[in-house]
């Protein structure tokens, strides 16, 4: 490989035989270096490519405003998401993480705190990504001498999240843990207080809800039912069904339409199985 953009000292931009893009991370490997100078693999000790889209731009921007020390740490963060989480996650995140971590050391420098506004919603639906956060933490105190909360572990967890979803806009994880919780709540209210919080059909259910409510987000609502099915179970689940069609109405009141009547029918199905 040859160097196509020194970033800083410890950065570059290099391109193989090939012409394909790849980020080099080593000590010195961009001191008093010029386009065009070959590299070794001695030279560096991290590589991995820059996204591949319009944000390529702003985070090679990004890398060459980082110390080694954050981009070592976000890599890490990325790396142990990928070993823990059976999910395909979008190249942005080196993008949006390595801007949060950033920001996030600014915080702390300046005695800044921000709380999470769905840190519960986060860490009791989206158990795994929450783990990834709770390890970045941990990292984070441990290489940075900070002193983050678990509120922080949600913060990074968003975007573990949206990049699940394909996104990189953190208001969408936040949209979905505020919406998953207000549906598991409209659940428990109309179930009058008879759910077994700890059964497997109640986190069968509440995962179901999770899906629905990306579905909802990303625009992509099942609508292909047999209406003769769907009378069926709304006949033979007359209880559930109402409580599926009270979800319906808050969906219509978040994203100005109900749910198409196969999202009602598999809602009322898993809602049933948790009904006493």
């Amino acid at each position: 490989m040859q160097i196509k953009k020194v970033l800083n000292s410890s950065v570059v931009l290099a391109v193989d035989e090939k012409q394909k893009e790849f980020i080099l991370l080593g000590k010195g490997i961009g001191y008093g270096k010029r386009p065009g100078a070959k590299v070794t693999d001695e030279s560096f000790d991290q590589v991995f490519m820059p996204v591949n889209d319009a944000g390529v731009e702003r985070f090679l921007t990004m890398i060459a405003e980082s110390s080694p020390e954050l981009i070592d740490i976000t890599q890490q963060i990325i790396n142990y998401a990928k070993t823990n989480l059976n999910a395909k996650l979008s190249d942005a995140l080196y993008v949006s993480l390595l801007d949060h971590v950033k920001f996030a050391l600014e915080r702390f420098q300046q005695g800044i705190t921000i709380t999470n506004r769905v840190y519960w919603e986060i860490k009791s639906y989206y158990a795994a990504e929450f783990g990834v956060g709770k390890y970045a933490v941990k990292l984070m105190n441990e290489q940075l001498k900070t002193d983050f909360s678990e509120q922080e572990a949600a913060n990074i967890a968003a975007h573990v999240i949206n990049a699940e979803n394909g996104t990189d806009e953190r208001k969408d994880a936040l949209k979905a843990g505020q919406i998953i919780g207000r549906i598991v709540n409209i659940i428990k209210y109309q179930s009058q207080g008879e759910l077994d919080e700890d059964s497997p059909n109640y986190q069968r259910c509440v995962v179901h809800v999770k899906f629905l409510v990306e579905r909802a987000i990303a625009g992509k609502l099942l609508d292909d039912a047999d209406p003769a099915m769907v009378a069926i179970v709304e006949s033979q689940n007359e209880r559930a069904y109402r409580i599926a069609k009270k979800i319906s109405e808050y969906i219509d009141i978040k994203f100005g339409h109900g749910l198409p009547d196969e999202e009602v029918m598999l809602m009322a199905m898993q809602i049933q199985r948790i009904l006493k």
